[in-house]
């Protein structure tokens, strides 16, 4: 567009300017002064507004980094109103005090919270894919604080504070007073307060479970899962098929997740498989009847939902969780036909729930006045403890010490 006007313009100050060797009377020097101005107006009013458009365009906006005092000071600004409050995970994010908890930028996709001061961390899932890490507290009368973004390359995650902190892992556990980054062999933990990064020293042949129920800031422990073994293990293989087959008959535990504090001083076996975190996906379907159609593949993905959006309870993330009590912290586990409660601190597991025909799930229950109830369906019925604490206290029978790690 401006070489159309430039070209014009350039011949007729030419024309005007030199024709032959006649010098131009008074009008036509006028003219050509004229033209000149309008050329020059040309070139200043469109080609250099252009330009310094397309420079500003090139330019990359500037991130805006705060530093750790002021991270600090926004939070103890959350942190002046609020307290306590009841968390429940939902499919499509999470509930507290019994209602949903909404963010304006996105879908909240994960979270972990305190009940007994109110603090959360969660994850918004962003439109580009990534994600930002906010802070908050129950019913505070500030608005949430980004703490960092997170960017997902390939089965790797990127993550950069608000303060200018980078890390890479396998994986990133939101807490209630930050997050938790995983690697292969060793996680670090990151404090908002004081914007604070801690080591964590992980168990050999364990990494970080991709899922976490329970909120390992105020439990103090996180969920490790065994690694797999080698696909090319013929023999391990095999004794994973026995392990599982003696399991079913109470011959033997598993050991595939472990609930591990913090400081690496307490480890707590969970007797739970690696078995059944996988749905399966079909594609290239026909239909042969009203109820049955032939698929001419199948594969298998790890999911918390079956294609149904149900519940996958056959995953590990239903089996297993944690929580903070008034007298200190507590693991729930479901195997094939029992519940079991950890009293972590007195090294005692007790039996909550039995059913030979099986357990199907249960349901961690937190009530008002402090105390943690637990749900469980046996078949067609439903049982309850309204108050676990109590019940360990009280329970007599079906006591057991908390089981060690075994020999791979």
């Amino acid at each position: 567009m401006n070489a159309k006007l430039l070209v014009p313009s350039l011949l007729a100050v030419s024309l005007l300017t030199a024709c032959g060797n006649t010098p131009p009377s008074p009008e036509e020097q006028a003219m050509a002064n004229q033209m000149k101005q309008a050329f020059l107006a040309k070139i200043q009013g469109m080609s250099l507004p252009v330009a310094a458009q397309q420079q500003q365009q090139a330019a990359p906006q500037p991130e805006i980094v705060i530093s750790a005092t002021e991270l600090t000071a926004q939070k103890q600004k959350i942190d002046e109103t609020g307290g306590a409050a009841i968390f429940y995970r939902k499919k499509d994010g999470i509930m507290i005090d019994g209602e949903m908890f909404h963010d304006f930028e996105g879908q909240v996709a994960n979270f972990g919270g305190n009940r007994f001061t109110g603090e959360f961390t969660y994850a918004v899932e962003n439109f580009d894919g990534s994600f930002t890490l906010k802070y908050h507290k129950a019913k505070s009368t500030e608005a949430p604080i980004k703490i960092a973004t997170v960017w997902k390359r390939g089965d790797r995650y990127e993550v950069k504070t608000v303060t200018g902190k980078t890390a890479t892992g396998s994986s990133v556990i939101p807490t209630s007073d930050g997050f938790i980054i995983g690697r292969p062999g060793s996680a670090f933990r990151y404090f908002i307060d004081n914007d604070n990064v801690k080591n964590i020293t992980l168990l050999d042949n364990y990494h970080i479970a991709k899922h976490q129920k329970g909120d390992a800031a105020s439990t103090g422990f996180i969920l490790l899962e065994k690694d797999p073994r080698d696909k090319g293990d013929s023999v391990g293989g095999l004794l994973d098929s026995f392990k599982e087959i003696g399991n079913t008959f109470g011959l033997n535990k598993f050991d595939d997740y472990v609930l591990v504090s913090l400081d690496g001083k307490t480890i707590v076996p969970m007797d739970v498989g690696l078995g059944g975190k996988d749905v399966a996906e079909y594609s290239n379907c026909e239909r042969q009847n009203a109820v049955m159609n032939k698929c001419e593949n199948v594969n298998f993905k790890e999911s918390l939902y079956t294609k149904l959006g149900l519940p996958n309870y056959s995953h590990y993330f239903w089996s297993i969780n944690w929580v903070q009590t008034q007298s200190g912290p507590l693991a729930i586990y479901r195997t094939s036909t029992k519940i079991k409660i950890v009293d972590i601190n007195n090294n005692q597991v007790h039996t909550a729930f039995s059913r030979t025909l099986g357990v199907n799930e249960f349901d961690i229950i937190e009530n008002a006045d402090g105390t943690t109830g637990i749900e469980a369906r046996l078949g067609f019925s439903k049982e309850k403890i309204n108050d676990i604490e109590s019940f360990i206290k009280n329970n007599t029978s079906d006591i057991e010490p908390i089981q060690t790690l075994q020999n791979s």
